[in-house]
């Protein structure tokens, strides 16, 4: 039987709430962990604490607790309409469809349930689907940019780019300020104007978008480095040290939510690489995790660590990496002068998609050379260029010719071992190609 719920308690749940609105999570958890301490099975509290810590990035528990609550009142709309949400977020797509659809059939009028499903079916793949029903969420609600940007990235998806840069131009228009929509759609205008060098963009159309991006979010570090590398018509040799910390430091409690969604391999790829060449330890190593992100890769490297350290230039990564109570050391700092300084420190440096953030990686890959010991072992993955050198792309991220980086590994001293093929995650729902590659320091 359920306990009454005293008028109090009420109160302090829609301060709670308020807290939450605010963005001020940490109070607000607070306040749902103490009404729950009181009234552990109190279906709101359940319900609003498991929204909050998916938004803050722990989402795994938010789904538990929104799951909690939905077992207790299965007949709530708002539960069952963020449960779906919570479910698409984190790519549950086969869980969150039948709910989004569920939902549209009970509230037809309503566009978000709509918008929902949008999202449902363009993670599966079921890309027409998904284009029609964001067109009915368009049609039911055309001054709500959230059904838009569900159009405009299921046309994308299904490769259908000009009609998604026609959409992204609507969310725009109804949110000026939102960088997601600017982003895509340069990548968007990008990916129709490239003719195969940067050089030879027509880059009209695209300058003025990018332009209109830094009008409406001054300085956004993304926006400015790809202004610049168009406006130069050449590639910068690497992606500047801001827009890395400023995009990860954004992306860092969303990260492995997403990189789910792109069936990520490179991690287990480099696993198996350095398998290839140490198959056996007694975990009495100096490894290093260059660019460690989240940790992705702190379980298959931990077993071969006397010492662990995982370096990055996202003190936000670093904050999700520090939780999975792997690493000896975790630093804030630039790659190439984190290496510079540890001269023959490692027996093991592990660059996973690191180095798509490098052009020229003949400093890189010199700085790694030094930073090994005596016959230490490199591997690193870099996405796979069918154009000779290095390639910057729609994306801020550089390919590179397997060509260049034979080459550059020739030039920093490190002997190449072995340079294999294969699908690093998908993009678009498009294979993306990629090079693992392990090279020694000689004795």
């Amino acid at each position: 039987m359920n306990r009454a719920v005293s008028p109090t308690l009420l109160h302090q749940l829609e301060e709670a709430k308020a807290e939450h609105k605010r963005g001020r999570f940490s109070e607000a958890r607070r306040r749902y962990k103490r009404i729950l301490k009181r009234h552990p099975e109190l279906t709101q509290a359940l319900h609003f604490l498991g929204v909050l810590e998916h938004m803050d990035g722990n989402h795994e528990a938010g789904l538990s607790l929104v799951r909690r609550a939905h077992a207790r009142n299965p007949d709530d709309y708002d539960i069952r309409r963020n449960l779906g949400n919570l479910l698409n977020d984190m790519n549950r797509c086969e869980e969150a469809e039948p709910l989004c659809r569920a939902l549209v059939a009970e509230r037809p009028r309503d566009p978000g349930n709509h918008t929902n499903h949008s999202v449902a079916l363009r993670k599966l793949g079921r890309f027409d689907e998904a284009i029609a029903v964001a067109r009915h969420a368009v049609a039911l609600a055309p001054d709500r940019a959230a059904g838009w940007l569900a159009l405009a990235n299921a046309l994308g998806s299904a490769g259908a780019l000009k009609q998604a840069v026609q959409a992204y131009e609507k969310v725009i228009a109804i949110e000026p300020a939102f960088s997601p929509a600017h982003n895509s759609l340069c990548r968007a205008l990008l990916q129709l104007e490239q003719s195969g060098r940067l050089s030879r963009f027509r880059r009209r159309r695209t300058l003025k978008a990018y332009r209109r991006w830094i009008r409406r979010v001054p300085g956004h570090p993304t926006a400015v480095f790809m202004l610049e590398a168009l406006e130069k018509g050449q590639a910068p040799a690497r992606m500047p040290d801001a827009v890395v910390k400023a995009s990860f430091d954004a992306y860092a409690a969303d990260f492995d939510k997403h990189i789910r969604s792109l069936d990520y391999r490179a991690p287990e790829l480099i696993a198996d690489a350095i398998a290839g060449r140490l198959p056996a330890t007694n975990g009495d190593l100096d490894v290093l995790d260059g660019g460690c992100g989240t940790g992705l890769c702190s379980g298959f490297l931990r077993p071969y660590a006397r010492q662990l350290i995982g370096v990055d230039l996202s003190s936000a990564m670093l904050q999700r990496a520090q939780a999975t109570g792997l690493y000896d050391s975790l630093v804030e700092a630039e790659l190439g002068d984190f290496l510079d300084k540890r001269e023959q420190s490692f027996d093991i440096c592990a660059f996973v998609d690191v180095l798509s953030y490098f052009g020229d990686l003949s400093a890189i890959l010199s700085s790694a050379a030094q930073a090994l010991k005596p016959n230490g072992l490199l591997a690193f993955t870099v996405e796979k260029s069918s154009r000779p050198g290095s390639n910057l792309h729609p994306t801020g991220r550089y390919s590179q010719h397997p060509d260049h980086v034979r080459a550059a590994l020739a030039v920093s001293g490190l002997q190449s071992v072995e340079q294999t093929e294969a699908t690093i995650r998908t993009e678009g729902n498009a294979p993306v190609a990629g090079l693992i590659v392990s090279a020694r320091r000689s004795g």
